[in-house]
């Protein structure tokens, strides 16, 4: 009996040691100890790891992870919480919100995720994240897709965001909005009531504002976004250094995007970037994949597969 309990309690060791690196990507919630900080990061699909993190000033990954499923067919998506968005904690201090620190975070979950290389994906400032990690972690990558990113603001992006805005003029939400985004409105809103005034702005049909609220509570945090602000978080001008990224690199657009615009941002990244493609969807602002599901998942679907990465049932 002595030996059969001894090969018993040998054989739960020997399955914890094994499943505790498949545990971290098991499907549904988890939680991760790095930089002294605890990240929440939601895993579902089949595939190569994609890690995609939150924009980082403030919104949840809810948005993200309930409407990018057709991705879950050709990854293994982690979807993360950035260092004090949604469920994760984070420093104390304003200053450990750079972009550098959320570069940290995204390498800090690839090596607990024990992945050699992975693929990472971004929308908006998470777009900034995997691009400036791209600049810096090269090596590391499998290859990046870029959902209506941002890589820096001059004169170019500033035209481009004043004209895009006026686009608008004549909607009987136009002047308040267009006076938050121009600076003509100095009220200091929380995050929640900013969003609330601009948020048609960020739509080509704002009748699509809907759907995108039936995506879930998107957890905004006003710490997340004063902490980020307080850190200049996403204020490099990557354009110089995009040119260290060499892997296999999608660059997505809405034509009608105001804040991360076709001109000054998603063609200029597609031409910094050797060998990336890029791809625009047609009446579509800042949530293209919400707009026009259709030419949005075909589209990137088909770039997928000339990856070489096929879809798992």
């Amino acid at each position: 009996m002595k030996k059969i309990y001894l090969f018993q309690t040998l054989l739960i060791i020997l399955y914890s040691a094994s499943s505790n690196g498949q545990d971290k990507l098991s499907k549904g919630n988890h939680f991760a100890d790095i930089n002294d900080i605890t990240i929440h990061y939601y895993v579902s699909g089949k595939g190569p790891v994609c890690l995609m993190p939150s924009p980082g000033w403030g919104p949840s990954i809810n948005y993200l992870k309930n409407s990018l499923l057709p991705f879950e067919k050709y990854f293994t998506m982690v979807y993360y919480d950035t260092r004090i968005s949604g469920q994760s904690t984070g420093p104390e201090d304003p200053s450990k919100y750079t972009s550098k620190d959320f570069m940290d975070d995204m390498e800090a979950m690839r090596v607990y995720l024990e992945q050699s290389k992975v693929w990472i994906m971004g929308h908006s400032d998470g777009g900034f994240q995997v691009l400036n990690y791209g600049i810096h972690f090269n090596d590391k990558l499998n290859g990046i897709i870029a959902l209506q990113a941002r890589a820096g603001s001059d004169s170019l992006y500033k035209a481009e965001f004043k004209k895009m805005v006026m686009k608008r003029e004549g909607q009987p939400w136009f002047e308040k909005g267009s006076n938050v985004l121009f600076g003509k409105d100095t009220t200091k809103y929380s995050i929640a009531e900013f969003i609330e005034i601009t948020f048609p702005f960020f739509f080509h049909d704002t009748n699509k504002m809907e759907d995108f609220l039936k995506l879930g509570d998107p957890q905004l945090s006003n710490k997340a976004s004063e902490y980020t602000g307080a850190s200049k978080f996403g204020r490099e001008y990557l354009f110089p250094e995009l040119s260290k990224i060499t892997v296999p690199t999608l660059v997505v657009t809405g034509d009608d995007d105001f804040i991360c615009d076709k001109i000054s941002q998603g063609d200029r990244i597609h031409n910094s970037i050797p060998g990336s493609d890029e791809i625009v969807i047609k009446d579509a602002g800042h949530f293209s994949w919400i707009e026009q599901p259709t030419q949005f998942f075909e589209d990137v679907t088909n770039w997928l597969k000339k990856q070489k990465l096929n879809p798992h049932e």
